[in-house]
């Protein structure tokens, strides 16, 4: 019985498909195409690899961090901004902030609004994991331009006497 038990957990502990070596930028993109997204690699000023792709009508990059080169990078982060609005305040990002686990928002010294998702790319993924993650940041990125929106219907001026 014990036995059968330790088999049927070993059982559910293997991943569905192979596992993609997501630490190599290149594997991302192909990835992200898989997923039904467009991906193009590039690099940055500062010689470093990033990917550029869009959802929901809008641009975003996957940026990668602790590279050994243009390889074996530890982790990366969907990123995307929103240009600068009286409306992107910390109470506006600690507002989000509080009720959300995954994609975070913050104000940067220009006032633009940037949202960022970050993810390890240590120990791999399944191309059916990956693609969830890339759904979370997709359905994420839509409530967050609801929620902006939202916000701005709020603080529109409400007409005298009403």
């Amino acid at each position: 019985m014990i036995e059968a038990l330790i088999w049927a957990t070993a059982a559910l502990a293997v991943p569905e498909g192979p596992v993609l070596d997501l630490r190599q930028p290149g594997n991302v993109v192909t990835a992200l195409q898989a997923a039904g997204y467009r991906a193009e690699l590039k690099i940055n000023k500062a010689g470093e690899p990033y990917i550029l792709s869009g959802v929901n009508g809008g641009s975003f990059t996957v940026e990668f961090y602790g590279c050994e080169g243009l390889k074996d990078c530890g982790s990366f982060q969907f990123t995307s901004w929103y240009k600068k609005d009286p409306l992107y305040t910390a109470a506006l990002t600690n507002e989000w902030n509080a009720t959300k686990r995954f994609l975070k928002v913050g104000v940067d010294s220009d006032g633009d609004l940037r949202q960022f998702l970050d993810a390890t790319a240590v120990g791999g993924m399944t191309q059916a994991q990956f693609a969830d993650l890339i759904d979370w940041y997709s359905q994420m990125d839509s409530d967050l331009a609801k929620f902006l929106d939202e916000k701005r219907e709020a603080a529109k001026p409400k007409p005298a006497g009403k």
